[in-house]
């Protein structure tokens, strides 16, 4: 059995290999292997339960973006807990939600909060800055 900090290494290591998957690889057999089917999950735009919000997340994100990297900027676990910094750059060539493609790269940045219960994802609180988005799409001016 792991100790706590082993677990939460453990669990850290799931969400980095998780998110370099699905993100980083644009590999969509990623959520059923990460996620519990029943997991609940609240993000922007999306509420309900994993594999298939989730699913509809990164087929929405992928045929709205080509030429995708991620950038994990930190991983900090507590208990069964991950807190996941991330950012997404792509360039924008397809339909995003009303937006028609642009051309431009856009930087997406967010935080997730990921529970784990023997090593699937069973709960996941996910927020990213919109308005940064579509400030770069040029539908939006801030400020």
């Amino acid at each position: 059995m792991l100790d706590h900090s082993d677990l939460q290494d453990a669990n850290k290591a799931t969400i980095r290999t998780y998110h370099t998957r699905l993100w980083g690889e644009g590999d969509l057999s990623a959520i059923p292997v990460y996620w519990d089917p029943d997991a609940m999950v609240h993000m922007t735009d999306f509420d309900g339960t994993g594999v298939d919000v989730v699913h509809e997340d990164a087929e929405r994100y992928f045929n709205a973006f080509r030429d995708v990297t991620t950038t994990i900027h930190a991983l900090l676990a507590e208990g069964d807990r991950v807190a996941l910094h991330w950012s997404t750059l792509g360039t924008h060539v397809g339909p995003y939600g009303d937006i028609p493609a642009t051309g431009k790269q856009i930087t997406m940045a967010g935080i997730d909060i990921l529970t784990l219960k023997d090593g699937k994802i069973v709960a996941c609180a996910s927020m990213w800055d919109g308005l940064s988005v579509f400030e770069q799409m040029g539908v939006l001016k801030i400020g």
